[in-house]
């Protein structure tokens, strides 16, 4: 089946009233079709409008389309990954101005509950996700809580802002507050060579930590090594013997699991004594086989780390400002968003892909 997606003709911001331009899911597995989408309106006091300077493809979109998160409430305008400008607001006191330039959570928190008061909003049980409860940010412009935004510091290009919450921030959170990353470790990055991935070897290096990077597409080796990895694995059917091999026999500190049940077994396999594995994503959404003795005998960790925080996005704003992180992207324009799905699923686009209205 093919995905549903639906583009929107082309809207000017001085054109008020004209159509805008938008990428909506209708019904999980139909053909793409055009149609319009109005300018969201009737801001609550704690809303802003915020006009997308680039949004980012994440492969949870691709899965969206496919009908793996049931609770999407079609029709639904896809993407979570916000980096705009502030337009309008719905009070003066929110705390941001018209013209900020922005970026969001990939998520609304409820900014009452007890996760939300301790810093782990993304935790929140009440929290609303774009591009599947809300709108989302395949589009123009975007209605967005001003609960999930965070001011961008000045120096970050827009590529920066699009990946900073559901890449660099995402994996900060992983490795820093999961995985508790110790300046020396060694770290095995799965999936190197994606949006995800090629951002985590920079990440994982700016913490301190030495990088093998593991992927699938050769070609991809020289510029995953150029991100910072120490090493790059080529692997087609295994890479955990040659994980031991670099690290004389013990295996890597933390595994960051970015590609899911295709790697996993591996994954789990190159961990040294001690080790732990910290998982952000899972390409194909199905059980996988788990050997409980090396959990055991190895005592190692297993563990999950959704999405990042608010801290978590301005320290990576930062280290992207610092130059620490530099965005690896392709640029489409927002009517080839079907075109960017299919290089991901393809794996034929080396870093992020990301789509500019």
């Amino acid at each position: 089946m093919t995905s549903c997606i639906i583009a929107a003709r082309l809207y000017r911001p001085s054109c008020t009233g004209l159509p805008l331009k938008a990428i909506r899911l209708s019904k999980f597995g139909l053909k793409p079709v055009i149609c319009d989408v109005p300018l969201p309106q009737d801001l609550a006091k704690d809303e802003a409008l915020v006009q997308i300077e680039l949004t980012g493809i994440c492969y949870r979109d691709i899965l969206t389309v496919k009908g793996f998160f049931p609770r999407t409430k079609l029709p639904v305008i896809l993407g979570h990954e916000v980096a705009g400008k502030v337009v309008k607001l719905g009070s003066d006191e929110s705390g941001f101005r018209e013209g900020d330039r922005v970026v969001s959570l990939i998520y609304v928190p409820c900014g009452r509950c007890e996760f939300c008061a301790s810093g782990r909003e993304n935790l929140c049980r009440s929290r609303r996700t774009y591009g599947e409860d809300l709108d989302g940010s395949y589009a123009e412009f975007i209605k967005v809580n001003v609960r999930s935004l965070v001011r961008a510091p000045t120096g970050v290009p827009a590529e920066g802002l699009a990946i900073s919450a559901c890449v660099t921030g995402m994996v900060l959170h992983a490795l820093r507050e999961r995985a508790k990353l110790i300046r020396g470790e060694t770290v095995l990055v799965t999936g190197a060579g994606g949006g995800v991935g090629i951002h985590a070897v920079q990440v994982a290096r700016a913490l301190g930590a030495r990088v093998i990077a593991a992927t699938t597409s050769e070609w991809k080796a020289t510029s995953i090594r150029n991100a910072g990895a120490n090493e790059v694995l080529t692997w087609s059917t295994g890479f955990a013997d040659e994980v031991k091999k670099l690290t004389e026999g013990s295996g890597v500190d933390i595994v960051l699991e970015a590609v899911g049940g295709p790697s996993f077994p591996e994954s789990l396999r190159s961990l040294s004594w001690g080790g732990r594995m910290v998982v952000v994503g899972n390409v194909t959404p199905a059980p996988v086989q788990l050997s409980l003795g090396p959990l055991i005998l190895k005592e190692n960790g297993l563990l999950g780390s959704l999405s990042s925080t608010k801290k978590d996005v301005v320290d990576a704003l930062e280290m992207t400002a610092r130059g620490d992180i530099k965005p690896v992207a392709r640029v489409l324009p927002l009517e080839d968003a079907t075109k960017g799905h299919e290089l991901m699923e393809e794996r034929s686009t080396l870093g992020r892909v990301l789509l500019r209205p």
